[in-house]
């Protein structure tokens, strides 16, 4: 997933490989530093819903890591 925002954000927002992953991981790590930010609606849409499903998934493989140690 974080492959995915990386690749869409260079295309989409112009900025380097590096540019874009460091984005894609700050996004769903929820840091947010705000150095960045998209600049084109599309880039605003995607970014949207990039968050909300990628805070999903994060949280739900923290959760599964959590039961899998818990029950033992």
């Amino acid at each position: 997933f974080i492959a995915l925002g990386t690749v869409v954000y260079h295309y989409i927002e112009g900025w380097s490989w590096l540019d874009s992953l460091y984005f894609s991981v700050i996004t769903l790590t929820t840091i947010g530093y705000g150095d960045f930010s998209p600049q084109t609606d599309l880039g605003k849409i995607f970014t949207l819903l990039y968050i909300v499903v990628g805070v999903a998934l994060i949280l739900g493989f923290f959760n599964s890591l959590m039961l899998h140690f818990n029950k033992k």
